[in-house]
């Protein structure tokens, strides 16, 4: 089966309709996302009407989304960060404040997991190094883990038992293939708000019959969205980063 893989959306609906059009050239049979689908952004409703209306599409909840729900001390946020969770909470529907609220912290099934930041710590810890990724290897038992949190398209692989540890960033149209009797973590970027210099949005595409993930980036209207941002009365900072990928 063909997954699309997407996390990150930070409430930036002209990025994931490129994201969606991608899958939709992919052929993609369902679609994980790996959280914070709010945040940052101001398109806070269309957004999750979007992906709630996605056939066959499995969520896990991030630290925004956690945020929203006020399931998150706001303390541990930027001030950027905060107006924009108290305008997602202003503006927010009930029955999609709902959905919110259902969703789990992690999936595991026999083909992947799928958590927001790590496996030992869905909501809040970053897996960006090889340290971070051994130590969560006792946390999720089917590989690979699809993570975000962190902004950046990244993956690590190492064959059981206790082995080095290949790790990197992906580019666009890259395949990193998960052999069996391997642990793997992937990151498949961000959707709304990339952070490694490369603003257009990042996704992938995951077989589970060969077991191959393929990074795909798509250009989207940034300066529709910054528009959108700054009308909101969002902070200013939130709309000029989405030009740099940063």
């Amino acid at each position: 089966m063909r997954w699309g893989v997407f996390s990150d959306i930070h409430s930036n609906i002209e990025a994931l309709d490129q994201v969606l059009d991608v899958f939709s050239r992919e052929k993609v049979e369902g679609y994980l996302c790996c959280g914070d689908i709010v945040g940052y952004g101001s398109d806070v409703n269309a957004v999750l009407e979007r992906i709630t209306g996605l056939k066959n599409v499995l969520a896990v909840r991030g630290n925004h989304d956690l945020a929203v729900l006020g399931r998150m001390d706001l303390q541990w946020f930027n001030d950027p960060a905060k107006a924009a969770v108290k305008y997602a909470q202003s503006v927010i529907k009930p029955e999609l404040l709902d959905w919110l609220k259902n969703l789990p912290p992690k999936i595991e099934r026999d083909e992947f997991t799928v958590v927001h930041g790590s496996p030992r710590n869905p909501a809040e810890e970053y897996l960006v190094t090889v340290q971070q990724f051994h130590d969560n290897c006792a946390y999720y038992k089917s590989s690979p883990c699809f993570v975000g949190h962190s902004h950046i398209p990244v993956c690590f692989l190492m064959a059981e038992p206790v082995s080095y540890v290949e790790q990197g960033t992906l580019t666009e149209l890259q395949e990193f293939g998960v052999p069996p009797l391997h642990r793997a973590v992937v990151n498949p970027g961000s959707v709304g708000q990339p952070r490694d210099h490369e603003p257009r949005a990042s996704c992938g595409v995951y077989d589970d019959a060969d077991r191959v993930f393929t990074l795909h980036r798509a250009e989207y209207d940034i300066a529709k969205t910054q528009k959108k941002i700054l009308d909101a009365g969002l902070p200013e900072f939130l709309a000029l980063r989405l030009a740099y990928g940063q």
